[in-house]
């Protein structure tokens, strides 16, 4: 009897050792990854890895992620999720997604210029309490200093001084003001890339790094959507 105990004991802490978790986890890439490559591949498995030591993370199917819902109106074929995480936090409590998306070139021309992905890029998506309306912020540079002079829809407002590195556009002032809230602007400005573009559609807020697949990329979006 208590040889049989001992036997049950050990299955059971078995079954809670990490090692067999991070097998199965490593499983549910095998259809998933067949078009990556090994670097890539390495890559997005050291991404996990370090996230899982700061949030609760699990590899979701994207129709359970608000990815449709976002991309709906701007649908963009050159374009394609491959991956999602559903990341939960616990200080504040909340969830968002990460994805990693599959860029494919296109020619001069427009033509598209292979089946493969030209570059990998992170993006996250977040759902509010609250509908803002259409927001799009993103750091200027020398071509949105000219084009917000000509934009009734520009919201650097007088009062928006500490925020006017940023190239902002909003369907409606007032949820775009609202939306901008000190400790929303604090987060945005403590970006360290220069080159993201946030979007907010309704109730969505989506946050992209236009860099290539790296490090660096999924911890930056992690911090400022668990912050936003």
């Amino acid at each position: 009897m208590n040889v049989f105990l001992l036997f049950i004991f050990f299955i059971i802490l078995s079954l809670n050792k990490p090692l067999f978790m991070e097998l199965d986890f490593r499983k549910l890439y095998v259809t998933k990854l067949f078009d990556f490559s090994k670097k890539d591949e390495e890559l997005i498995f050291d991404i996990y890895d370090r996230l899982s030591e700061m949030y609760e993370i699990t590899l979701i199917d994207i129709e359970e992620s608000p990815y449709s819902k976002f991309k709906s109106q701007n649908i963009d074929f050159l374009e394609e999720a491959k991956l999602c995480y559903r990341v939960t936090t616990k200080s504040p409590a909340g969830t968002f997604y990460l994805f990693i998306v599959n860029l494919v070139g296109t020619s001069i021309r427009g033509a598209r210029m292979t089946d493969k992905y030209d570059s990998l890029e992170v993006w996250g998506l977040k759902e509010m309490n609250e509908d803002f309306g259409f927001i799009s912020i993103n750091r200027k540079n020398l071509a949105d200093r000219i084009a917000g002079i000509f934009s009734n829809c520009n919201i650097n407002y007088k009062q928006n001084k500490d925020f006017r590195d940023f190239y902002v556009l909003g369907s409606d002032s007032y949820k775009t003001i609202k939306f901008l809230n000190p400790e929303r602007k604090e987060a945005i400005k403590s970006i360290s890339s220069k080159n993201f573009k946030i979007e907010v559609k309704n109730n969505i807020v989506g946050l992209r790094i236009v860099n290539a697949l790296n490090i660096e990329s999924p911890f930056i979006i992690s911090k400022i959507l668990k912050e936003i």
